[in-house]
């Protein structure tokens, strides 16, 4: 992509009175302090003006890309807004001022809410504007009154927005700082534009907001049970006839691309596979993996009952932002919606008063970063996510006779399952206190005091299975009076176990590893409580069933694990060092009759730890460092004899076989004292074997 010079004319026409819908509902007038030893703040800017009536604003954006075919493609469409800035006693427009702006999809269906009037009244420009802000609210590119395609997310979306923000920072009447704020999709637009670096973008609020189109659609590569996005918007919002207003010259020559297939079925077929790769679509709409780019300050907000905008989309763009980033978290005990503790808007107030308001310090960075309070866990604010406390716990999945930081499997003697039809639901699953056909259900023995876990969770398992397959966990506390609470759910497709953009048949001779990741968490789990996860291929609650799946299932136990990364306050379990690893091979093409080379590196860990590597079939070592080759479930290990430290590698060599085609290594696999072992991310290897053999 390259960034162009652009014309920016904004274009004004005084509208008569408007108003309109606060920001996903939220907006108290009426700071109020935190209480329990929460440390909390507020702004310093008084109410001094009155507010104008909205302005309607047109302004020509202009941006230039490589589209995916190689093209660079120009485009200057014109979106559209309305401004509502302060007046002072005499009615005369105040300058200078910072502006709070919305980019929004949702203008049609906030002004119909509101009888008519502009979207951007409501609660934000009730309280800010008054104190000496600027309150924008725009259409999205391709929606409204706003003219382009619209993007699903994509390069559009990033560019206009960036294009958007420095316009109205260099807009006259402005000090030049803009921030940010709303929630959902009017959160994911912040995100988008952040990523792009404007210049003038100082601060944003972006709440239950998408960090990865991918994950809104996906988890693991399986598919959510869910057909809103995108059609609601390639056939809705992106269709939905411009609202009636006087529009400019400029403002209609840019709507007839309204009415333009653009992408619409391409965001169709895409949102909808069963067999979703992470290519170049997705990655254009991958925001976290863009995350160093952001250069203004960031305040996320999510809620740990978020069924829509899963909570790690926050989370995990949290954790993708540098750790010197000026940046806050905040996730709470509430579902799709903007941040409710008490403090939260003298908590926006400061935010905007210390980066907006020129010559305005508040002490809002100097609060701990990281806010979090779930309906198990009091409201409890650390200095990093996950919490510095945090340790690589694992807890063995064992048949019986379970020690204290195990899982015994419920009602059966056999850790297998099948792919149901119809397919396992939850309550299902939880009907009884058991396993079934098409689930396993594991337990811990009754927990001796309170365990309070906060961070990472994986259901780390060896697996079996007879065909290409889903899995699914549910994490979940068994009180004391048999109720259950799922506080934790994890998905993911076996043709991609090695991970979302590289997908592959299932082994059917052997075991292999699924990292089976869940959504980050933060839950206490009361004394007297089992700690419990189901094991499925299938949830009807959250994922679409794929009827092609009919696999059998075995889980290999004491090699799987239920894993936190996380806060484990309590539980007496086996923990695996914190480590990070890499592999290096010799080739990624080989001939028959070849020697590979193999090395395995440890590039950080807080303990030594053991390593092994799962082989293709048919491929034999024949030489190393001191090493032993296993069998496990009918997969081949090389498993080196002695622990490793940070910087240390081992080596090992291995005969290519006769059979052509592409071989997979891995991923290896590491363990505190060789009792359990867990995958290492990102140490798959895929190469190619021409069967020609070369040997003498």
């Amino acid at each position: 992509m390259s960034r162009q010079p652009v014309d920016r004319r904004s274009i004004l026409k005084a509208s008569g009175a408007l108003a309109g819908a606060s920001v996903l509902g939220l907006f108290g007038s009426t700071p109020v302090a935190a209480t329990g030893g929460i440390e909390t703040t507020s702004g310093e800017t008084e109410p001094r003006y009155d507010l104008d009536d909205p302005e309607s604003h047109s302004i020509e954006v202009e941006f230039t890309f490589e589209n995916r075919d190689g093209e660079e493609v120009t485009e200057a469409p014109s979106l559209y807004g309305e401004i509502i800035r302060p007046v002072d006693a005499s009615g005369e427009p105040v300058s200078d001022v910072p502006v709070i702006l919305t980019y929004s999809p949702y203008n049609d269906l906030y002004q119909a809410l509101n009888g008519g009037e502009s979207p951007a009244k409501g609660a934000i420009a009730d309280f800010f504007v008054p104190r000496g802000y600027a309150r924008a609210q725009f259409d999205l590119i391709g929606t409204r009154n706003s003219g382009g395609y619209y993007d699903y997310g994509g390069i559009r979306e990033r560019l206009s927005g960036r294009e958007l923000i420095d316009a109205l920072g260099e807009a006259e009447w402005t000090n030049g700082n803009i921030g940010m704020i709303g929630g959902s999709y009017d959160g994911t637009t912040q995100l988008a534009a952040a990523i792009e670096a404007p210049e003038h973008l100082q601060a944003i609020v972006p709440q239950v907001a998408i960090d990865r189109w991918y994950d809104y659609r996906f988890h693991g590569a399986c598919p959510w049970d869910t057909y809103g996005t995108p059609t609601l918007f390639d056939f809705g919002f992106g269709l939905i006839p411009p609202a009636a207003v006087e529009y400019p010259e400029e403002l209609l020559d840019s709507l007839t691309t309204r009415v333009e297939p653009s992408n619409r079925l391409e965001h169709e077929i895409r949102s909808y596979e069963y067999d979703p790769n992470y290519d170049e679509f997705w990655i254009e709409r991958d925001y976290r993996r863009r995350a160093e780019s952001v250069e203004c300050a960031v305040m996320m907000e999510a809620g740990w009952e978020d069924r829509n905008v899963k909570r790690w989309g926050t989370t995990r763009f949290y954790e993708a932002l540098p750790d010197d980033h000026p940046k806050r978290l905040v996730v709470g005990d509430w579902g799709h919606a903007a941040g409710q503790y008490p403090d939260s808007p003298a908590l926006y107030h400061a935010w905007f008063d210390h980066w907006l308001v020129d010559g305005v310090e508040t002490d809002v960075m100097d609060l701990p970063p990281v806010d979090v309070q779930s309906a198990s866990s009091p409201r409890t604010q650390f200095d990093v996510w996950p919490p510095d406390a945090a340790e690589k716990t694992a807890l063995p999945l064992v048949r019986d006779d379970p020690t204290a930081g195990e899982l015994e499997l419920l009602g059966t003697g056999v850790s297998s399952f099948e792919d149901a039809s119809p397919p396992a639901d939850e309550d299902g699953m939880f009907a009884e206190r058991s396993s079934g056909p098409d689930h396993l259900m594991f337990e811990s023995r009754p927990l001796e005091e309170s365990v309070r876990v906060a961070g990472h969770v994986t259901a780390d398992l060896l697996v079996a299975s007879s065909d290409d397959t889903w899995f699914t966990a549910a994490v979940y506390e068994r009180r004391p009076d048999d109720s259950t609470r799922i506080f934790a759910r994890g998905f993911w497709n076996s043709r991609f176990r090695d991970g979302i953009d590289d997908e592959s048949p299932t082994p059917t001779d052997g075991a292999y590893r699924v990292p089976l990741a869940c959504w980050d968490i933060d839950w206490t789990l009361e004394a007297g409580s089992r700690l419990g996860v189901v094991v499925a291929s299938d949830n009807a609650d959250w994922v679409r069933h794929d009827p092609d799946n009919e696999s059998t299932n075995q889980v290999v136990l004491s090699e799987s694990c239920l894993r936190f990364d996380a806060i484990a306050e309590g539980l007496d379990a086996p923990t695996f060092p914190t480590a990070t690893f890499s592999r290096e091979q010799d080739s990624s093409a080989y001939t028959a009759g070849q020697t590979a080379r193999i090395d395995l590196t440890v590039d950080s860990t807080t303990e030594a730890t053991l390593v092994r590597d799962r082989l293709p079939d048919g491929w034999t070592v024949v030489g190393g460092d001191d090493h032993s080759v296993i069998e496990v479930e009918g997969a081949t290990y090389v498993e080196f004899d002695d622990p490793l430290e940070a910087g240390d590698s081992v080596r090992y060599y291995a005969e290519v076989p006769a059979e052509t085609g592409e071989h997979e290594f891995g991923p290896f696999e590491y363990s505190a004292n060789g009792d359990l072992w867990a995958s290492a991310d990102g140490t798959a290897a895929s190469v190619t074997v021409v069967g020609l053999d070369t040997s003498l």
